[in-house]
C-alpha cells in the first residue's frame, strides 16, 4: 500500500507533531480541549487506516466506557450522588466525569500512539536519533518492530501445531493449557535465538565501534517548511489557551472555568491541530478523486 502523504513527511516534522500533540493530551484537562482532541484522534487514526480501524476502535470504545463506570466504584467522592451501593458507598456524578476524563485522556494517547506507529517507522527514528544515541536508538527500534513481529511468529506456530492436531483452541482444558504452554515456550525460544542473532550481527557488522551513516536519508522540502510553520502557529495558539484556562477541578463538586473569545480561539487552533494528519490525507484522496471523474 502507497504511503499516505502525512506519512512522507520529514520525520522531525511528524515527531514534532506527534510529541506536542501527546504532551497537549496529558497536560489539559478541560473538557472542552479532551473532547476535540478525542475527535481530531478518532478522524486522525481513520485517515491512516481507513476501515480497517473500526475494530481497535470498538475495543478502545468499550475500554473507555469501562473505565468511566469504574472510576465512581474507587473513588466515592462528589456531591452529586447518583445512586448508594454496598450499603451506603455512594456513585457520584463527580467521580463518573472524572472517570470520563481520565478514560478520553488515555484513548487518546492510544489513538496518537497508533497514528505514531504508522508514520514514524524505525527507520526514521534510526535517522533521527542515530547520531545522537545508536544504543538507545537500537532498543528503540528492535522493541517497535517486536509486538508484531511477535504476533506472525505466534500465529505461524498455532497454524503449524493446529495443522498436527496440537490446537490450543480445541479438547479438553487440560490439553489446550498444555498446548498454550508448548506454544508459549516454542515462541520464547525464537525469541532469544532471535536475539542472539541480532547480537552477533550487529557485532560482526562493527556496531559501535565508530561513526554511523544513515540508512536512508529525507530530504527537508517546501512542504515540510509550510506545514511546520502552520503546526508552530496552531500550536502556540492553543498551548496558551490551555495555559490561561484556569483550574479544571471535578472533586468533591464541578470547577471548569467557562472559556474566554481569545481561549475559544485556541481551542479551534487546537482542533485544527489535532485533524492535520486527516486534512493532508483527505487533500491528496480529494485531488485524485476530482482528477479521475
Amino acid at each position: 500500500m502507497a504511503p499516505k502523504p502525512f506519512q512522507r513527511l520529514h520525520p522531525a516534522v511528524a515527531f514534532a507533531f506527534f510529541a506536542a500533540a501527546l504532551l497537549l493530551t496529558v497536560l489539559v484537562a478541560h473538557p472542552a480541549f479532551q473532547v476535540v482532541g478525542l475527535a481530531g484522534a478518532i478522524i486522525s487514526y481513520l485517515s491512516f487506516t481507513g476501515r480497517s480501524g473500526l475494530r481497535s476502535l470498538a475495543a478502545l470504545a468499550a475500554a473507555f466506557c469501562l473505565l468511566t463506570l469504574a472510576n465512581p466504584l474507587f473513588i466515592p467522592q462528589g456531591q452529586t450522588v447518583l445512586f448508594t451501593y454496598l450499603g451506603q458507598r455512594p456513585y457520584t456524578l463527580q467521580g463518573l466525569a472524572m472517570g470520563a476524563s481520565t478514560a478520553a485522556m488515555l484513548v487518546t494517547a492510544l489513538l496518537w500512539f497508533g497514528c505514531f506507529n504508522r508514520v514514524v517507522t524505525s527507520e526514521k527514528l534510526t535517522f533521527l536519533f542515530g547520531r545522537l544515541a545508536p544504543s538507545l536508538t537500537l532498543m528503540l527500534t528492535m522493541v517497535l518492530r517486536l509486538v508484531p513481529l511477535y504476533q506472525r511468529k505466534a500465529r505461524q506456530i498455532s497454524a503449524a501445531r493446529r495443522c498436527v492436531g496440537l490446537s490450543a483452541w480445541e479438547g479438553p482444558a487440560t490439553a489446550r493449557i498444555r498446548s498454550g504452554a508448548a506454544e508459549l515456550s516454542a515462541l520464547t525460544t525464537w525469541g532469544l535465538e532471535g536475539a542472539i542473532v541480532t547480537a552477533d550481527s550487529m557485532r560482526s557488522r562493527g556496531f559501535g565501534s565508530g561513526p554511523r551513516t544513515p540508512f536512508a536519508t529525507y530530504p527537508f522540502t517546501g512542504r515540510d517548511i509550510a506545514l511546520a510553520a502552520l503546526l508552530t502557529v496552531l500550536l502556540v495558539a492553543a498551548g496558551a489557551a490551555a495555559a490561561t484556562v484556569g483550574e479544571t477541578r471535578f472533586l468533591p463538586a464541578f470547577a471548569f472555568a467557562p472559556l474566554s473569545p481569545v481561549q475559544t480561539v485556541g481551542l479551534l487552533a487546537w482542533g485544527l491541530f489535532s485533524l492535520m494528519p486527516a486534512l493532508v490525507n483527505g487533500r491528496e484522496a480529494l485531488q485524485w478523486r476530482i482528477i479521475s471523474r
